[in-house]
């Protein structure tokens, strides 16, 4: 596999140079993430060095964005301590082994489906941190949507740990392996779930295959976007978890050269994402049915444009928060640490 060398430039596709559909901010954005914070400092559960690793992901301006239609505070307040809450345990769980992960996601779903139960003394630090953010859940959602957070929950854990398994065996699954767990391992599914405690959609509706086709691939932009933007950090270190470097792998392409598969892959997705959005989503008997399952499908739409302007200017991708936009989307190549 040829790749480019330490001096060489990494040119960053701008994914969404084309992407019609703007970020827009929830005007709730300053008032309510003070709260998420004040309620993970009352936890006690970071250390000094976690703290920092947390404001450096800046999940307010994600929400932000992500969440820009969700207009009931409380609801909002939940949307936002879930990200955070993703966050804590994307670094909790980012160097441990297959078994120990599942020891961590064990308690984290005991805590939310029992979030009415005290949490044992001494006990691992996500177990209160999933009763009492399931607890605020269950003060604003129906049980359905709930079930809902739950099950996709469930997939979240399954795919983590699966991705901590790959990582101590160091095995590189195939593209289509990858990206069946990968559409899980950001726990965005339970995001999209979030959405329907504003927007009201029938599970028939859910169920229908256009409307997961349009969850899927908004997934695998999610996804693929991430991978590109974190690209650089991520091979430095050694990780194999990254569409890039799964393509580099199963075609035998240089860095640049995977980068542009992935690139045409998005642009592929994006356009068929935007038909289904703008033409092709099922018909519903009633107007509030029909603003519903449009506001389902702008709050994919506002996760997708989020989590791409959110990348472009996070500090744990690129220097200083550096937009690649404002270096002509050329940035320089991290020399790998293994």
């Amino acid at each position: 596999m040829s790749s480019l060398s330490v001096n060489s430039p990494l040119i960053i596709p701008d994914l969404h140079a084309r992407w019609p559909f703007p970020g827009i901010h929830n005007h709730l954005a300053k008032t309510i993430p003070p709260a998420t914070h004040a309620w993970i400092e009352s936890l006690g559960i970071l250390s000094e060095a976690s703290r920092k690793k947390l404001q450096a992901t800046n999940f307010d301006v994600l929400a932000a964005i992500a969440y820009a239609l969700v207009s009931d505070a409380e609801k909002y307040r939940v949307c936002c301590d879930f990200v955070c809450l993703l966050f804590i345990m994307d670094d909790a769980t980012d160097n441990l082994g297959g078994d120990e992960v599942k020891a961590v996601f064990g308690t984290a779903k005991d805590a939310l489906r029992n979030y009415d139960t005290p949490r044992e003394v001494g006990e691992n630090h996500t177990g209160e941190l999933h009763r009492s953010f399931s607890e605020r859940l269950h003060k604003v959602g129906r049980q359905n949507v709930i079930e809902r957070f739950l099950f996709y929950y469930d997939q979240y854990a399954k795919a983590v740990t699966a991705e901590a398994e790959d990582r101590e065996a160091d095995r590189i699954r195939t593209f289509d392996s990858y990206l069946a767990i990968r559409r899980h391992t950001g726990g965005v599914m339970c995001c999209f779930t979030l959405h329907l405690l504003c927007a009201e959609v029938p599970d028939e509706i859910l169920r229908d295959e256009r409307v997961q086709r349009l969850e899927t691939l908004g997934l695998d932009m999610i996804s693929i976007g991430n991978d590109i933007l974190s690209f650089n950090v991520e091979y430095a270190r050694g990780d194999i978890h990254n569409t890039v470097v799964i393509i580099m792998h199963e075609k035998n392409l240089s860095i640049q050269d995977a980068i542009g598969v992935v690139y045409t892959l998005y642009q592929e997705m994006a356009e068929e994402f935007c038909r289904i959005v703008i033409r092709d989503l099922p018909a519903c008997g009633s107007v509030a049915t029909r603003n519903a399952i449009r506001m389902y499908g702008a709050g994919i739409i506002n996760w997708v444009t989020g989590n791409y302007e959110w990348g472009l200017n996070c500090p744990r991708y690129f220097s200083m928060g550096q937009n690649p936009a404002d270096t002509n989307w050329v940035v320089p190549l991290i020399r790998r640490s293994k």
